[in-house]
């Protein structure tokens, strides 16, 4: 006998909409030592949330399930408790916190305390050549972060290597993979040039590949995997080389087929205690609450954070690309296969 559902009972809550908190991004700092030509984030210089208060975010998040912590900001060692924040985060049990850093500030005594907390894994920007990144960032910039980054694979420290694509590296993209390779660095990441980033105060001509002929960018997309493929380098974002040429040449903002899982597991702080779902919502309509005010837990578990979980779950969200966007949803929709890299890797 085939009993029907009762249409009066009530929906089983989504897995999706329920899950836990897995992330944890906080905006530590707006200040660099760096003023970087492609970028204005530097010119806030704001101080993050305080360091009670940042531990006190790290404990909440971890009770809701998050084990990824996310300091992020202009360059998170220009704040002098930074690693006390690292440090607590590892104690209570986060085991992978991400670090993005120019790699030029960080000393031997950062480099001890930063063997000792094994969750890290230190993400140093190249944007190419030593004429090419010193260029972009200032003169000397070059060799401090290589020399770090150097003294990391030393150290056991974990580290990868992350560049930017944009019309001055773009013929140059192979040399961030025989750095890493020549180096001992297993992964490197290549994220598409964002305005949002840059600031439309900028000389974006200068910058941008939307002059660019989107058949040049993905046969330069292709090169660099096959060069990666022979020299057993991983590219982490290789899963957005398919939609990375038209992000470019045309500006079009792509969403994972079936919609980012990002909102659904990620919660970002920003350095006024706002808080968003992602990176790339965060306007005053994605704003769910402040940490001055809210607790974390009643953020998480609110109809506004529901309401933009659907968003993006449904593809209505504003769409991304970059190296904080939902890169596994992109897997199935790349263009660049490795089977496709490992056959140019193989005919070169």
């Amino acid at each position: 006998m085939i009993v029907s559902p009762d249409p009066t009972a009530p929906l089983a809550p989504s897995p999706t909409l329920t899950r836990p908190l897995d992330r944890l991004a906080l905006q530590l700092t707006l200040y660099c030592n760096l003023e970087c030509k492609m970028c204005s984030v530097w010119e806030i210089r704001k101080n993050g949330v305080p360091l009670d208060l940042a531990k006190k975010l790290l404990a909440d998040a971890r009770a809701l399930g998050a084990r990824t912590f996310i300091p992020f900001g202009a360059e998170s060692f220009m704040r002098k408790d930074f690693l006390d924040v690292v440090e607590y985060a590892h104690a209570i049990g986060y085991w992978y916190q991400s670090i993005v850093t120019n790699g030029t500030m960080i000393t031997d005594a950062h480099l001890d305390r930063l063997q000792q907390t094994p969750s890290v894994k230190l993400h140093i920007s190249i944007d190419g050549p030593r004429e090419i990144h010193d260029e972009l960032r200032g003169e000397g910039m070059y060799a401090k972060s290589v020399a770090t980054a150097r003294k990391c694979v030393e150290r056991g420290i974990g580290i990868g290597l992350s560049g930017v694509i944009l019309r001055e590296t773009l013929d140059s993209l192979e040399h961030l993979v025989d750095l890493a390779a020549d180096l001992g660095v297993r992964e490197v990441s290549f994220q598409p040039f964002q305005t949002e980033i840059s600031g439309l105060h900028k000389d974006i001509p200068r910058f941008s590949l939307q002059r660019e002929a989107k058949e040049t960018i993905t046969r330069r997309l292709e090169e660099v995997c096959a060069l990666a493929a022979r020299r057993d380098v991983w590219i982490f974002t290789e899963a957005l080389f398919g939609v990375i040429p038209d992000y470019l040449a045309y500006g079009k903002r792509p969403i994972p087929r079936g919609g980012c899982y990002l909102p659904s597991k990620f919660l970002l702080v920003d350095w006024r205690g706002d808080v968003y779902p992602c990176f790339f919502m965060w306007s005053e309509a994605d704003r769910m609450g402040n940490v001055y005010r809210d607790e974390l837990q009643s953020i998480w578990h609110s109809i506004h954070h529901k309401q933009l979980q659907l968003l993006a779950l449904t593809e209505r969200c504003p769409g991304c690309l970059a190296a904080c966007s939902d890169v596994p949803s992109f897997t199935k929709t790349a263009a660049v296969s490795e089977t496709s890299a490992r056959r140019l890797a193989g005919a070169a």
